[in-house]
């Protein structure tokens, strides 16, 4: 399978660090150069961020190190699309990967069932599975209700990142949350578990969207704004859950 590692120009440690971490595991990977989001112009900072969308969408704007970091994973969704691809991996460079990665990824590469994005990073909370079925002796693929959010590490078929690519040419959330939002792409999204990647302790999250990273406002609209936000996404669950594309149904979480 082909490895994507998104890494700041500027991150040379830390792309030593998973250059050795994924040659232990004997795995290749091609470094995506991020963007930046502290250098970019005003133009360039709302050529594809919309500030329409996300005032529509989300709690806050967003910061320079989230719109850099949006683009950083976009870049990687069109290399897919333009180098035609089958499936790839995508790592964001605090990636901790489990010993059994590689033959998670074979196992992946081999599904016959349809499927768009599967989630391998930990998520933050703990996300019931709806479902879920054996993928190899160590991990099982399970549909959520509520996707985990988290864009340190996942697999995207070439389906999954043409979709993506057409539905976010423009953005107003953070990557991670976008994701979330699997029927405005029309995506199949699934999780594996255990999570074989999870972030490092030692680097205590990705720099490539540091500048502002879930930075909360303050202000009064933003706290209205938020159970707003969220009750609204409750609902489309509701709404779209019953219409998504599932794996064979192994047994309840």
């Amino acid at each position: 399978m082909h490895v994507f590692v998104i890494n700041l120009d500027r991150s040379a440690g830390r792309l030593a660090n998973m250059s050795a971490h994924l040659q232990r595991l004997g795995l290749n990977f091609t470094r995506i150069s991020a963007v930046d989001g502290s250098a970019l112009t005003t133009s360039q900072r709302t050529l594809e961020y919309s500030p329409d969308k996300n005032r529509k969408t989300y709690r806050r704007a967003l910061s320079n190190g989230e719109i850099g970091c949006y683009l950083s994973h976009r870049a990687c969704w069109q290399r897919i699309v333009d180098d035609h691809l089958d499936v790839a991996l995508v790592l964001e460079d605090d990636a901790v990967l489990h010993e059994h990665l590689p033959g998670l990824l074979t196992t992946i590469e081999q599904l016959s069932s349809p499927w768009d994005l599967i989630k391998l990073c930990d998520p933050q909370k703990n996300k019931k599975a709806h479902s879920w079925r054996p993928l190899n002796q160590n991990f099982q693929l399970s549909e959520y209700k509520k996707l985990p959010s988290g864009a340190i590490g996942y697999a995207v078929s070439s389906h999954g990142a043409a979709k993506l690519v057409e539905a976010r040419a423009t953005f107003g959330r953070p990557v991670d949350d976008d994701m979330q939002f699997y029927w405005e792409y029309q995506g199949l999204v699934f999780g594996v578990e255990p999570s074989p990647i999870w972030h490092s302790e030692a680097t205590a999250g990705s720099d490539i969207d540091a500048s502002g990273r879930r930075q909360r406002s303050k202000t009064l609209w933003s706290a209205l704004k938020t159970p707003i936000l969220r009750l609204a996404y409750e609902i489309n669950i509701l709404h779209h859950h019953s219409k998504r594309q599932r794996p064979n149904k192994g047994s309840e979480g």
